[in-house]
């Protein structure tokens, strides 16, 4: 039998497949190879991008939220979110990245994103001082204005929790932290099934401070970058705090100006990734390969001149006026990196 014959018989196996079992075999695939079906027909690549499905085939990441400052006309700085595409053979995935339809606010911070829906600090107009947490789903142009949480206080780090394949319900995380150092004290959690916020004492030790841009939601489960070369983390419901430590190979000091970490999830897993002084040309990659004994697994290097051009990373100092580049890598870059907010679709 010739290679043409061959190449006959698998596409005649392949049309015998239900819609069901194809949805069924993909979502068991990595996103590079969902990708790569994309092109397999019409068919399949409709397939693969029907919202329906999306919830349990892997998405690759339509782009990245972040705050563009302007000068408003009382010579006020001032924001409005943009978005930045990454994949530019698609639609976007929404018209005004602006948010036209959240009203009566002066300045809409974009905070976290998870699931596809966006966090929002938004400032009043009135009283100029007062702020509201505003959820919503840009694609869809809805939103929910969250009460004012117990503590109505700017935090820095507040994250927003979100699985559309398990619940409809969100969970905003606000923590609470002592003004000297940014020792976290306590926690608030916002469930959108209760439609209020409930205080939980801290968990963790006493001298924890999170860092870094961005969180990871998953199992019900937030997860954080600490100081201390540790993952915290903490469910849903404040019931269940967790300190996960480290290797030593991938730890970290002077997460502002020198080595930068970050966490996401892959197929089900947490990730971790990591760039060092002496091993700044490269990106290290590790995998928690055993969740409940905290067990860590080296998984590969990458090198940064495969990613962007350059051999090594510098993140800059950014002000609310400036543009910031890693290395002359791009405005974009950075996002994708380090402040951007993912959203998936």
């Amino acid at each position: 039998m010739d290679s043409s014959e061959k190449r006959a018989r698998a596409a005649t196996a392949a049309a015998g497949l239900t819609d069901d079992l194809i949805v069924d075999i993909l979502s068991r695939l990595p996103v590079k190879s969902v990708c790569r079906f994309k092109c397999v027909s019409r068919h399949w690549h409709g397939l693969i991008s029907h919202p329906e499905h999306r919830k349990n085939i892997p998405q690759t990441v339509s782009g990245f939220f972040y705050p563009h400052y302007l000068l408003n006309q009382e010579d006020e700085i001032t924001a409005i979110p943009e978005f930045i595409r990454i994949r530019g053979t698609e639609e976007p995935p929404f018209l005004d990245p602006s948010l036209p339809f959240l009203p009566g606010y002066r300045w809409i911070r974009p905070r976290d994103c998870c699931g596809g829906l966006l966090l929002n600090m938004c400032w009043k107009v009135n009283p100029r001082d007062e702020f509201n947490y505003v959820v919503c789903n840009p694609a869809a142009d809805t939103w929910v204005v969250l009460p004012e949480p117990l503590n109505n206080s700017p935090v820095s780090t507040v994250r927003l929790g979100f699985d559309p394949a398990v619940s409809s319900h969100f969970h905003v995380f606000q923590l609470l932290e002592e003004d000297q150092y940014g020792y976290i004290t306590g926690l608030e959690i916002y469930s959108s099934e209760t439609g209020a916020w409930s205080h939980k004492e801290n968990g963790w030790s006493d001298e924890v401070v999170p860092i870094g841009e961005r969180g990871v939601f998953m199992n019900g489960i937030l997860h954080l970058i600490s100081s201390e070369s540790t993952i915290l983390t903490v469910d849903k419901e404040g019931k269940t705090w967790r300190t996960i430590p480290l290797l030593e190979s991938m730890s970290f000091k002077n997460f502002a100006n020198g080595p930068v970490a970050f966490i996401g999830q892959s197929q089900g897993r947490l990730c971790y990734i990591n760039t060092r002084r002496h091993l700044s040309s490269k990106i290290s990659v590790w995998i928690l390969e055993d969740y409940s004994a905290g067990q860590w697994m080296f998984k590969y290097n990458v090198s940064t001149s495969q990613l962007c051009g350059k051999t090594h990373w510098l993140i800059k100092t950014r002000s609310p006026t400036q543009k910031v580049k890693i290395n002359n890598c791009g405005y974009k870059m950075l996002w994708m990196s380090s402040h951007g907010l993912g959203l998936r679709w």
